[in-house]
């Protein structure tokens, strides 16, 4: 075998995630990793009743589009009363239906903070009042950390920025260091001796899984959340610069993903902000749509950026807010 063999790939994974989980089960993408992630609660615990949120995104396939608020135009299609939308940051609202539902329930899939439908961010005690009931129910708390893994949040994990460690955290995108590659960690008190139940012909392919290890290694190499940590401060010391601007509404983030919340109804267009997101492109800024009405502009530079590129940028988003 070429590079780096599985045990090691997996021994330098469990010391990124700081020996918080024992067991890994490859994918080859996020969505493949939550649809392994909720067969492993529906098997470990017995029930069939999964909680998700409203703004939620977990994937396209099954049961990732089943858990995800942001349908998109599935949305009339996957549909099933297993799976229950709760309101995001809505403790009230999640005990009411924890109540009804709570003898059934396998497992609360959640995204720490939430990127696509616009950088939405839990509230700690919020987290903390989930991951009390599900122990307390012997439901499994899964994070999807696909968005939030690899120094997003200037942490490795959100569940470090958050500090509450889940029962399972679901990974992929970065993990892959451009390969296809996702994974779900997890502990050996969960049982996952469940032959058949989930199985990939590309799972763990041996290219990703060296491209991963190697990244991996230069990011303990680098010392990247150092970096990162810069990019946060770069952007929070523009942040009341940019809500002084009629048509945003907020300007949040955290390490190196940043949304700007625009106000479309300042516009006479309702999807005004991808307008702005074209005229910034012509430009040659490449932005990320977002919001749950396509309504905020991501920024997530890449973590090679240099601080040249961070002000030109930032100029070319200026210039065209000052047009506006």
């Amino acid at each position: 075998m070429i590079g780096a063999s599985k045990l090691k790939y997996f021994t330098e994974l469990s010391n990124f995630v700081k020996n918080k989980f024992d067991i890994f089960n490859m994918a080859t993408n996020g969505s493949e990793a939550t649809e392994t992630a909720l067969k492993l609660a529906f098997h470990h615990t017995k029930k069939n009743k999964i909680f998700y949120f409203t703004g939620s995104y977990h994937g396209r396939t099954g049961y990732s589009l089943l858990s995800s608020s942001m349908k998109g135009i599935n949305k009339n299609i996957f549909k099933n009363k297993n799976f229950i939308e709760c309101e995001f940051n809505n403790i009230k609202d999640f005990k009411k239906k924890y109540e009804i539902y709570k003898k059934d329930l396998a497992a609360v899939i959640i995204e720490p903070i939430q990127a696509t439908s616009g950088f939405n961010f839990s509230n700690n005690n919020f987290l903390k009042s989930i991951k009390t009931l599900t122990q307390k129910n012997n439901s499994l708390l899964i994070f999807d950390e696909v968005w939030t893994g690899f120094g997003k949040t200037g942490f490795n994990f959100a569940f470090e920025y958050y500090d509450i460690v889940p029962d399972i955290i679901i990974l992929g995108k970065s993990i892959g260091a451009g390969m296809p590659l996702g994974l779900i960690a997890f502990n050996k008190n969960i049982n996952h001796y469940h032959p058949g139940a989930q199985s990939s012909t590309f799972q763990g392919n041996i290219i990703s899984i060296n491209a991963s290890y190697f990244l991996l290694k230069y990011l303990n190499k680098i010392k990247y959340l150092k970096k990162i940590m810069k990019i946060q401060n770069f952007f929070s010391n523009k942040k009341e610069y940019f809500k002084s601007f009629r048509f945003i509404n907020d300007f949040k983030g955290v390490g190196f993903m940043w949304g700007i919340d625009i106000d479309n109804s300042y516009f006479s267009d309702d999807d005004y902000t991808n307008k702005i997101r074209k005229v910034l492109l012509d430009k040659g800024l490449i932005t990320w749509e977002c919001g749950k009405q396509s309504n905020v502009i991501g920024l997530i530079p890449p973590l090679c950026i240099s601080n040249k590129s961070l002000n030109d940028s930032l100029n070319i988003i200026i210039e065209t807010f000052k047009e506006l």
